[in-house]
This record gives C-alpha cells, sequence and structure tokens, in this order.
C-alpha cells in the first residue's frame, strides 16, 4: 500500500489528485471539495506539498474538523467524503475521498460570500462556465427519468458523424441534423447526461465527442 500511495504522489497533482500542507481556508477547503464531487470525484492528499514533499499531518483532529467544517457549512448541497489515515515514510497522512455526487451541482461559499459552482480541470479548481453550469441545472432536472436505452434518428446521425471525425461543435451539429441550436443543445446534453457523448468546454470552445 505505502509503495503505490508513493508512486501515485510521485505522479503528481492531476484532475483527481490534490496536495494540500495543511487546511488552513474552509473557502479554500470547500472549494476543492466542491470540484471533486462536481467533476468526476478525487482525492485531497493532506500533509504533502505542492512539490510532492511528504511533511505529515501534526493535528489529525484539527485537519478532521476543518473537512467537516467546509463540507457543514461551505457547500451547498454539502458533500460527502470518506477519510483515511496512511503512513508514508514514516509520516501520517490524510487521504480524503471525494466520489462525484448524484446531488450535483454542488457551489462553495467564497470570500466574498458568493456561492460559486467549481469544477476540476487538470489540476485547478475552476469556476464552471455558464454553458456547463447549464448542463448541470439539465442534469439536475433530468435526473430522476429513465435514460433511453436506444438511438433516435438524431442521434444516430450524431453517433455516424463522430465516426468520422473527433469532434463536433453545436453549431455544426444543428446543421447536420437541420435543426436549431435550442434543439441540438438540449439531444446533445441529453446524450452527455446517459453517457453517450462528453462534452469539452475549453478556451471558450465547446464540443462534444464520443465515449
Amino acid at each position: 500500500m505505502a509503495s503505490s500511495l508513493k508512486e501515485l504522489i510521485r505522479s503528481g497533482e492531476s484532475t483527481r489528485v490534490e496536495f494540500k500542507k495543511t487546511l488552513t481556508q474552509l473557502e479554500k477547503v470547500a472549494k476543492t471539495l466542491v470540484s471533486f464531487a462536481n467533476t468526476k470525484g478525487g482525492s485531497l492528499f493532506i500533509g504533502i506539498q505542492d512539490d510532492k514533499t511528504i511533511i505529515g499531518v501534526s493535528d489529525v483532529e484539527e485537519e478532521r474538523f476543518m473537512l467537516e467544517q467546509a463540507s457543514s457549512f461551505y457547500c451547498k448541497p454539502e458533500v460527502r467524503f470518506s477519510i483515511t489515515e496512511e503512513e508514508v515514510a514514516g509520516k501520517i497522512i490524510l487521504i480524503v475521498d471525494v466520489p462525484e455526487s448524484n446531488l450535483k451541482p454542488h457551489r462553495s461559499l467564497s470570500t466574498n460570500e458568493e456561492w460559486l459552482l467549481y469544477v476540476r480541470s487538470g489540476d485547478q479548481c475552476l469556476v464552471a462556465s455558464p454553458l456547463v453550469a447549464k448542463s448541470f441545472e439539465l442534469e439536475k432536472e433530468g435526473r430522476d427519468s429513465k435514460a433511453q436505452n436506444f438511438l433516435t434518428n438524431n442521434e444516430k446521425a450524431l453517433i455516424g458523424f463522430l465516426q468520422k471525425k473527433n469532434r463536433i461543435t453545436l453549431k455544426d451539429y444543428a446543421k447536420l441534423i437541420n435543426v436549431s441550436k435550442r434543439r441540438a443543445y438540449k439531444i446533445m446534453i441529453h446524450m452527455v447526461l446517459s453517457g453517450k457523448l462528453f462534452m469539452h468546454d475549453l478556451e471558450r470552445t465547446t464540443f462534444f465527442t464520443k465515449v
């Protein structure tokens, strides 16, 4: 276990891994919890510096208290997580595992007292763009409805296009099936939520790829 943890730590921070030397600001803790819960989940390693140096945790109970406070009072809705203690290089570190949430979107309280929606992108916690925020709202609205197990003609056209090309934009898809952008967007978001498409929102360019 220790050797695999060392290897994971050597790999550095990523979409699903973040290091903290210690927890000092509840707002920052909440931002990390929310970004993991809103994306694909992840693990917060406490007792490790940004440069991967393992320094350990001096007060385990204090770190636990900070996590509970951040989740309970600085996340809306509250973010669920689990904590494990591990000994690595003779030091105790805490690993906070945050699963992808079925209650998303979650927001965290900023230092300006704003409730912001964060997502994880690479090794950063970023405020979600309006388009991504809207997709969360649509996901929440449709969460209780059953996903269709078959493809409509419009969905088949999209999958057929992506089998030939790697990506497609909303504008290109609307043109492909000859519908409004609004209608095309609803179809694409439905396919994202049912696990048939990935949505990418990078540098003000939004596009979709096949799962």
